[in-house]
């Protein structure tokens, strides 16, 4: 695991968190009744992907659709946070950033949690 993959697990536990590493060096952890993904990518210490997958199963053609729809009103809308559809049927709110070498985790990660969340929360929403 790369510093980066390092400082989000210790962050994370310091936090109150309970993370642990997946066989592909993934950090999963639960935060606020879901889970989240924290995927490393070994070659690049300044990038950070957050996930929350699949938060909603989509059925057929026809919802496939308005997920398209109201997944490019959700990216337009919300900062950071946006919707991917998986497979064309899991829906997967995320949030991917470049962070400096030695960055302090404390001053944005809740954000970036609360980013995903409110992706999710208006693309349920815009579907209901």
């Amino acid at each position: 695991m790369n510093n980066t993959g390092r400082l989000c697990f210790n962050f994370l536990r310091s936090e109150g968190y309970l993370p642990q590493i997946n066989q592909v060096d993934d950090i999963i952890f639960k935060a606020e009744g879901n889970t989240f993904i924290v995927m490393i990518d070994e070659n690049d210490e300044q990038f950070l992907n957050l996930i929350l997958p699949n938060f909603y199963e989509l059925n057929g053609n026809l919802e496939m659709n308005k997920a398209l729809r109201v997944a490019n009103i959700v990216n337009q809308k919300v900062k950071v946070g946006k919707i991917i559809i998986s497979n064309n049927i899991h829906v997967w709110a995320i949030a991917e950033q470049f962070i400096d070498s030695t960055p302090d985790l404390e001053d944005f990660f809740r954000r970036t949690i609360n980013a995903v969340l409110k992706a999710a929360e208006d693309f349920r929403s815009l579907m209901a």
